[in-house]
């Protein structure tokens, strides 16, 4: 199953739940899933490549009712790290968030985002979200997409707003649509990524045109209450702009110290799943494939049948990767975090 290669945001829902098809979940769920050990690992500041360690984060069924862990969004606040997590079993989805501190446990709480799909009206899975950021005003906001719930709906953004980083969340409201007839992103939209900087609020996301419908770039919109955004007229990186890649797909951002980092899932029409790239040295409102280097291949995940998600999070020690891996028989995944290291 090449569960990358297809529309991530528009096929989630299918891709995951045939990939969880085979199982059901058998561990009973608790307050506390894991073990975190401090790791040491510094901030990069050269080419990035990912740290595996010994055993994942989220072992598969670790969590009772769900045999995937989609990682949707990751935030952190002071020491502490959120993870929105959607677990996948056959016809059914939840999103928790895991939130631990470096050499802590990890909890899991119900944020309340399955019910905003009512005030949405958005089709299964229902919303995902992938970006939790904090306005000026302290305010905490959560990006996401979804697929109304009408015949032949395209993707569209959405967002929804809390006192705190793991909810609950409420005041859902849709604020971004495909591009008209001939916009490079006319077809579809998908995995919106919100920054706060100085210049202003940016909306990093990946795109495609009814042209080339399987070849995504990514566009930067900009606002300056995140609510209403000045479209891109033409995307800020294509796949053209980067080596030997044909798609790009699954765009994050991460704000580490005075630096930004871009990482990206690079579609090359090579046989095998596709790598992430990460790239140091960023301008949110400008991002670019410079810089951009393989951190991590299928191949240095241990007995992995792929990728599918994953998140840049800022930890105690450094940036890193929150990485989705299916088992070999796609039947289930595991959540691993991989240090960024140089």
């Amino acid at each position: 199953m090449d569960a990358v290669q297809v529309r991530v945001g528009v096929l989630v829902g299918l891709a995951l739940l045939l990939a969880c098809a085979g199982q059901t979940g058998q561990v009973t769920s608790t307050s506390t899933v894991a073990t975190i050990e401090t790791s040491s690992v510094p901030v990069a500041t050269g080419p990035l490549h990912a740290v595996i360690p010994d055993a994942p984060l989220l072992a598969q069924a670790s969590v009772e009712g769900s045999d995937c862990l989609f990682v949707s969004a990751a935030v952190s606040l002071e020491d502490a790290v959120h993870a929105y997590i959607v677990g996948f079993s056959r016809n059914e989805s939840q999103v928790m968030v895991m939130s631990w501190s470096e050499g802590g446990e990890i909890s899991q709480a119900d944020p309340g985002v399955d019910g905003l799909d009512v005030a949405l009206n958005l089709d299964h899975p229902g919303p995902m979200p992938t970006s939790v950021t904090q306005q000026r005003d302290g305010t905490w906001v959560m990006y996401g997409f979804g697929v109304p719930a009408t015949p032949g709906a395209k993707p569209v953004f959405w967002r929804a707003l809390s006192d705190s980083p793991t909810g609950p969340w409420g005041d859902p409201a849709i604020v971004y649509e495909v591009g008209g007839p001939g916009a490079w992103d006319a077809a579809w939209i998908d995995f919106p990524n919100v920054l706060v900087a100085e210049e202003g609020v940016s909306m990093l996301y990946e795109g495609a045109s009814d042209a080339e419908p399987d070849s995504s770039h990514l566009g930067v919109a900009a606002s300056t209450d995140g609510i209403t955004w000045e479209r891109p007229a033409s995307p800020s990186v294509s796949p053209g702009d980067c080596e030997d890649v044909t798609s790009i797909r699954m765009p994050r951002m991460l704000a580490i110290e005075e630096d930004w980092l871009l990482a990206f899932f690079a579609i090359t029409g090579a046989d095998g799943e596709p790598p992430i790239h990460v790239a140091a040295g960023q301008d949110p409102m400008h991002p670019s494939c410079a810089g951009a280097e393989v951190a991590l291949s299928v191949e240095d995940m241990p007995d992995s049948g792929g990728v599918h998600s994953y998140a840049l999070v800022r930890t105690a020690s450094g940036p890193a990767l929150l990485v989705e891996s299916l088992d070999e028989e796609a039947s289930g995944s595991s959540v691993w975090l991989l240090p960024l290291a140089d």
